[in-house]
């Protein structure tokens, strides 16, 4: 699907390339959404835009991410593709800009993601915008409330899971998975908005010919240290919940140990004697004696007894 935003402030949803009836210089935005290679040659061709970025998915220098030259300003970052159960996925946005058009190349998840995600903002429809950069500090403006988002429903998830595990004295595998894809999740976010926050540095020292569009940046730079630090408090909230859970294993860990202890000491005594009246030695006093068997079994009760009495005193018995 490709969406232009024109200067005339309209949206214009098409199928095909082919079907753009307007020059460059009537359009603010071009937003192509889930691109494969042909479509990448035809606005390559029909717009003369270098696509070479899309060739270097796999670098993590950061020249690779942030391409210029004397007419285009090429760029891409990561972004985690939210979802609600399960680890979230990297998806890639590229953003060109050249001849006062920004082209956005994005997957159909991140689109939906930022429809569901940031309703707030996301209807630009509504909004009238004077040039391209304008458009562009916009969705950069997305972007970031897409990842405060994404940080909150993990800090949401985190807090929830945690009041669980207070409440809870059974735990599961799963409890330990969960705080797994919870903190890989987090992880994604934070790699990815430090790519962000690299790429918004650059940004700013390209001089841009608008002084405010450079405050702007500015402004959701210190946005996205905002975000930064939620995200940091969400792994020591992860490590808190980690370290709580070990802990509480531990104390059912001891108490099963408690309780084998006592279960051992109760029956070993008792088998201790069972087997010394057991040998078949001929001069045990007590084989010929009339009481002999009821007082081993006595002896047996008493050991089991004296020993229920003294994990009693130790509070290991409750």
């Amino acid at each position: 699907m490709i969406e232009l935003y024109l200067k005339t402030n309209q949206v214009k949803k098409l199928n095909l390339i082919g079907e753009i009836n307007y020059e460059a210089k009537d359009i603010f935005n071009i937003r192509v959404i889930d691109a494969t290679e042909k479509v990448l040659k035809e606005i390559s061709d029909r717009f003369d835009i270098d696509i070479s970025i899309f060739n270097q998915k796999e670098d993590i220098e950061i020249s690779s991410h942030y391409l210029k030259t004397l007419d285009q300003l090429s760029f891409k970052f990561s972004i985690p593709s939210y979802n609600s159960n399960t680890l979230f996925k990297e998806e890639e946005i590229f953003i060109i800009i050249k001849k006062e058009v920004v082209f956005y190349f994005l997957s159909s998840n991140i689109d939906e993601n930022f429809v569901n995600l940031t309703k707030t903002r996301y209807d630009f429809t509504s909004i009238n915008f004077n040039s391209h950069i304008e458009h562009f500090i916009f969705q950069i403006g997305i972007i970031s409330d897409y990842y405060a988002d994404l940080t909150e429903f993990i800090a949401k998830r985190v807090k929830q899971f945690y009041e669980n595990i207070l409440d809870s004295k059974d735990f599961r595998s799963n409890d330990l998975d969960l705080i797994m894809i919870l903190n890989f999740n987090n992880l994604l976010i934070k790699e990815s908005i430090s790519n962000f926050q690299r790429i918004l540095h650059l940004l700013i020292q390209n001089k841009f010919e608008e002084k405010t569009v450079t405050n702007k940046i500015k402004l959701e730079l210190d946005d996205i240290a905002v975000i930064s630090d939620h995200i940091q408090f969400n792994f020591d909230r992860l490590d808190d919940l980690k370290e709580n859970i070990n802990s509480k294993i531990e104390l059912e860990q001891n108490n099963i140990f408690r309780t084998l202890t006592i279960i051992t000491v109760c029956i070993s005594i008792p088998a201790l004697i069972a087997g010394i009246y057991g040998m078949n030695f001929k001069n045990i006093p007590e084989l010929g004696w009339r009481f002999g068997f009821p007082t081993a079994i006595g002896l047996m009760i008493l050991s089991i007894i004296i020993a229920i009495v003294y994990f009693k005193k130790k509070k290991w018995i409750k």
